[in-house]
């Protein structure tokens, strides 16, 4: 019935929001009927017109030389010989991070239905983070390596004081800080928080990027990169690579989770999340989509 009445739909060629959602409308329902030629067709349709509103306000690029400053700088001799100081344990911040489409949603909501955690759901606590960073160190990440430790701790304090924004904090949870592509940032976060914890969201890479092509995102720089298979593939290819570089260079505390091991052994796979986040098993996050 949806594909009967939309195709019928004529719309003027400059109402970009409205011809975005036609197209994703009768994207879904092809799909759904098991049309993939006409759900193909259509997906594309709604992410050409999105791609021209993107182009208009922001680039690509900027994000791609983002990622890649970070890939060029993290390597053994740069980071060997940083000096950190030690956290105090109650004070170090967990973070939900992964690749968009990866299941990290999924994972937030299981996690969330458990009494002892709270999730701050995509709040801009690390962009102030890093932006405050950047400040200190000039915005060159060579200069990472020379932070005192009265600006360590003024960095760490700057962190907590912009998440304690967002929850009204009770020192009987924990606070998981979920921003997917928050994981460009895993080498500053542990430059200031060497204890921090990592909860790494990973799936079949396929899987991946044929949702990215199907969901309609935000606008940002990143979020440009996700219109087409190409750049969102070469994209995933660039953040892959540096979280790889991460973990040969860093000591990184993190508990890998699958989303393919979540849907097929969800007690073992939440379980040892749980055990990772020194939290008791409780089976209220069985009922998680309640």
């Amino acid at each position: 019935e949806v594909i009967k009445i939309y195709e019928k739909i004529v719309l003027d060629k400059n109402d970009i929001g409205r011809i975005t959602v036609k197209n994703e409308l009768l994207a879904k329902s092809y799909d759904y009927i098991g049309n993939y030629d006409k759900a193909y067709e259509s997906f594309q349709s709604a992410n050409k017109q999105i791609n021209s509103f993107f182009q208009k306000k922001y680039n690509k690029e900027n994000y791609i030389n983002f990622v890649n400053k970070r890939n060029e700088y993290f390597t053994l001799k740069n980071v060997k010989n940083w000096v950190t100081e030690k956290e105090n344990k109650k004070e170090i911040p967990i973070f939900l991070i992964g690749f968009p489409r990866s299941g990290t949603t999924l994972l937030d909501t299981i996690l969330r239905s458990h009494p002892k955690i709270e999730v701050l759901e995509e709040k801009p606590v690390v962009d102030i983070f890093i932006k405050s960073l950047d400040k200190v160190i000039n915005n060159d990440l060579n200069n990472l390596g020379k932070i005192d430790s009265s600006s360590v701790e003024k960095l760490r304090q700057i962190y907590f004081d912009n998440r304690n924004k967002y929850i009204n904090f009770d020192p009987k949870k924990i606070y998981i800080d979920k921003m997917p592509l928050n994981l460009i940032h895993v080498g500053e976060i542990v430059r200031i928080f060497p204890g921090a914890k990592f909860i790494f969201a990973i799936r079949n890479p396929y899987d991946v990027i044929l949702s990215c092509f199907m969901q309609q995102f935000s606008p940002n720089d990143a979020m440009a990169n996700l219109t087409n298979f190409d750049d969102a593939i070469n994209l995933y290819d660039l953040v892959m690579n540096l979280w790889l570089k991460y973990n040969e260079i860093l000591s990184i505390k993190v508990q890998i989770v699958r989303y393919e091991n979540v849907v097929e052994n969800f007690n073992e796979s939440i379980n040892n999340l749980l055990n990772f986040l020194e939290l008791e098993w409780d089976d209220i996050v069985k009922e998680y989509y309640k």
